[in-house]
């Protein structure tokens, strides 16, 4: 059966309003939190706690308050860890209309009541242009350990940088949208290769696929286009074979694989991921790319 996510959300999603009027998180940082913004953006972080089953960011309870330091803030707590899988920022504060408030309301599948001009990509703006990897979806949903983003790798060690999509060795690979080839393929791991593709508002790697791809450095490809196929890791038991993918949204420059732990993506309780700075969550994208599927 297909993994179609369809999250049991809470009834107040439909009633959710999507806009504050100012500044929400710790107050050192500024925040004015005006109790129905912060009513808002807490009954947004709840929802997005279910809908992605990520409990780190349940802010627990809505009641328009932030707690002032040295006091603790649950609320500032959940902004951080959404900020830590969604944005290149983490600084516990929402702003109206920026990349953590944009990527809130991707996450619940809001759209903002008043859409303005923003210097930061508005992801739900572009659904209509991005697709599922697939022509069809994986039997198994990419929001569960350990094909989600985030889950525990080397024995909790390190942070799993991207969504696993399991599909037969051999499955052919779609672009998720325009763009250009910007890497590869290259060797990736235990034998299998990558392509890095930037899409406009973010750059895509595309993981653990075969050697041989349609497309190579300095190509362009179109939303749709078969590019890859799904590759056989070597030397390591896995459930499937599958496409990793992995999501940037370049504001950092360089190598996406970190090897110094300083220098890495952190999850939220500090277990790195390895990889560059601008990393972020895909998993709210393909939950809405699963209703775009590319013809096979």
């Amino acid at each position: 059966m297909p993994a179609k996510l369809e999250p049991n959300l809470p009834s107040v999603l439909s009633h959710l309003s999507s806009q504050i009027s100012r500044s929400v998180g710790r107050w050192e940082k500024g925040a004015s939190n005006l109790q129905l913004d912060v009513e808002v953006v807490q009954r947004l972080l709840e929802t997005a706690a279910q809908a992605l089953q990520a409990p780190e960011v349940d802010p627990k309870g809505v009641d328009g308050k932030i707690a002032r330091p040295p006091a603790t803030s649950n609320t500032v707590t959940a902004i951080e860890a959404f900020q830590s899988r969604f944005t290149s920022s983490v600084d516990g504060l929402i702003k109206p209309d920026s990349q953590t408030w944009h990527a809130l309301l991707d996450a619940v599948g809001e759209k903002p009541a008043v859409q303005e001009p923003s210097n930061q990509p508005d992801f739900s703006n572009n659904v209509g242009e991005w697709l599922f990897p697939f022509p069809v979806l994986p039997a198994a949903d990419w929001i569960r350990s350990p094909r989600a983003f985030a889950s525990n790798r080397n024995n909790g060690l390190r942070a799993h940088a991207g969504c696993d999509l399991y599909f037969e060795k051999g499955t052919w690979i779609h672009a998720i949208a325009d763009g250009t080839v910007t890497r590869g393929p290259y060797p990736f791991y235990c034998e299998t290769f990558a392509l890095e593709v930037d899409h406009g508002d973010f750059l895509a790697r595309y993981g653990e696929i075969q050697a041989i791809t349609t497309v190579k450095e300095g190509d362009k490809v179109h939303a749709g286009q078969q590019i890859a196929r799904v590759g056989h890791l070597v030397g390591i038991q896995v459930p499937s074979d599958m496409l990793h993918l992995e999501l940037y949204d370049k504001s950092a420059s360089g190598p996406l694989t970190i090897t110094d732990l300083a220098r890495s993506k952190k999850r939220s309780d500090g277990v790195p991921f390895m990889r560059r700075t601008d990393l972020i969550d895909p998993t709210s994208r393909l939950n809405q790319w699963q209703s775009k599927l590319p013809q096979g």
